[in-house]
């Protein structure tokens, strides 16, 4: 479920397509990076209008499994915190897919930072709870995500692609990485900025948003497999984007 949540204007361009749509910033930490095995630990959902947050959901949650070492020293969550703070992976699971389907509805974006990570892990665990996807459960709203828009529009500059070094480079300040709730501002605050520097996002027809990432992030992903056999490495194979299957 998505809270209502006072806030003040933030200082977002005004006039603009940020003024005119509906945000969902969207955000899991998880047990690790197999979208098809890994669960969530925590998760949030904020909801931007007019640059402000107007709704937003956050939880712990206990992934019913060990949350190993390497992912807790990331995060923050361990299994015992998981199991002691937690809502049930279940309950976690369905405010999600609420929240998700509800932007359907509603008409509004969903945004996040490599958010088909995210979505996917959340299609994995649909399948194994509910027998079917989030599709099949009737999601289809539009996908933003800064991570595929500046690897496309700065495909050429070096170095990391992380949430924190695209606050870098787009003067987004921040405070803890690796919470979700404070990823979901950053992450906002980020596809703003890219925007602002790229306007021509904004010429995108809403109804074709998922389907134009889609196909950069397929322009990406061959750039990046020929850089890799070049290389002598292995890319594993998924279809799809935002949501991804072996």
């Amino acid at each position: 479920m998505l809270y209502p949540r006072e806030t003040k204007a933030t200082g977002a361009m005004s006039g603009n397509w940020f003024e005119s749509n509906v945000f969902l910033v969207f955000d899991l930490e998880t047990t690790g990076v197999d979208v098809t095995s890994d669960r969530p630990v925590s998760y949030a959902l904020m909801a931007m209008a007019s640059g402000d947050c107007v709704l937003e959901s956050y939880s712990i949650v206990d992934p019913g499994t060990e949350v190993p070492g390497d992912a807790a020293a990331i995060h923050g969550i361990t299994t015992e915190k998981a199991r002691n703070f937690g809502v049930g992976l279940e309950p976690a699971l369905g405010a999600i897919t609420d929240a998700l389907l509800r932007a359907t509805r509603e008409g509004w974006y969903v945004v996040g930072m490599n958010v088909g990570f995210d979505l996917t892990i959340v299609n994995s665990r649909c399948h194994e709870a509910y027998g079917v996807g989030l599709s099949e459960l009737g999601f289809s709203a539009p996908v933003l995500d800064a991570l595929v828009l500046d690897r496309h529009y700065d495909r050429f500059r070096s170095g990391k692609r992380t949430l924190e070094r695209l606050a870098e480079v787009y003067g987004v300040r921040a405070g803890n990485y690796h919470d979700a709730l404070e990823d979901c501002r950053v992450t906002y605050r980020v596809l703003e900025a890219i925007v602002e520097k790229y306007p021509e996002i904004t010429e995108i027809d809403k109804s074709k948003v998922t389907e134009t990432l889609g196909a950069f992030h397929r322009d990406w992903l061959e750039s990046y497999r020929q850089w890799a056999t070049q290389r002598g490495r292995e890319v594993e194979e998924f279809g799809g984007w935002p949501i991804s299957v072996p």
